[in-house]
């Protein structure tokens, strides 16, 4: 089957240009996102449009029936709730102790549940863990896969000293709440993409905690379901409509 990859200012315009190249209508293609920052001012959207669902009986002309969409209901707030201030002291020592040994200097503060997403209650006590100063970036990494690998050591020292079982999610310089915000906004684009052609968009492989918040945040949607699938770092979520 064929396949391109368009880049474009937003998601619409990188599938109307693939579309183009490949000569084929929405649904006698399938569409991934890969890529959205079209949210940002100096952003853009990657998307892979291949040639060809699978379905022999595809309709052959755009479904233009327009779509009333009820508005999006947002997320709450989270609850005013805080971990155990000596399990917090606790871990903020490590994170530091750590990050000295690694050679940066930082601020490490122990905060409130910063995102839109609240932890359930049959979750594990979670602490919260703002790191900031100066260059970095080093910590973060491509995609936030430095960040992910900070955290997982974290968690495992930080486990070996308290006695329950603990969570603990750090944000450096304020890159995790921005990656939520921007894959909510991917979200709700994608969806009404989705709602408007009745055709499942796949999006990007993502680690659990983003395909959490792509679920969350379209869970009550009354046009799209959400879907994960695939194995390990290949796992993504598809969008279909309802």
């Amino acid at each position: 089957m064929r396949s391109v990859e368009i880049a474009a200012r937003s998601v619409d315009e990188a599938v109307r240009l693939a579309l183009e190249q490949l000569d084929v209508t929405i649904e006698q293609a399938t569409v991934e996102v890969l890529m959205d920052t079209s949210d940002q001012s100096d952003g853009e959207a990657l998307v892979r449009v291949t040639a060809g669902n699978g379905s022999s009986d595809a309709p052959r002309g755009p479904i233009r029936t327009p779509i009333s969409r009820q508005p999006r209901a947002t997320l709450p707030p989270p609850p005013d709730k805080r971990a155990d201030p000596a399990l917090e002291q606790e871990t903020k020592q490590i994170v530091s102790e750590l990050l000295t040994s690694m050679g940066f200097n930082c601020n490490v503060v122990a905060v409130d549940n910063p995102s839109a997403i609240e932890v359930e209650p049959d979750e594990p006590p979670t602490v919260f863990i703002d790191v900031h100063g100066r260059d970095l970036g080093m910590l973060i990494g491509r995609r936030g896969e430095n960040l992910a690998q900070l955290q997982y050591m974290v968690n495992v020292l930080v486990n070996r000293q308290v006695p329950t079982w603990t969570r603990v999610i750090i944000d450096i310089e304020g890159y995790r709440i921005r990656r939520e915000e921007s894959l909510v906004n991917l979200a709700n684009r994608v969806a009404r993409q989705v709602a408007r052609n009745r055709r499942p968009i796949s999006l990007e492989p993502m680690p659990p905690n983003e395909r959490r918040i792509v679920h969350v945040t379209l869970r009550n949607d009354s046009f799209v379901k959400t879907q994960s699938s695939g194995e390990g770092a290949l796992r993504r979520v598809t969008i279909f409509p309802k």
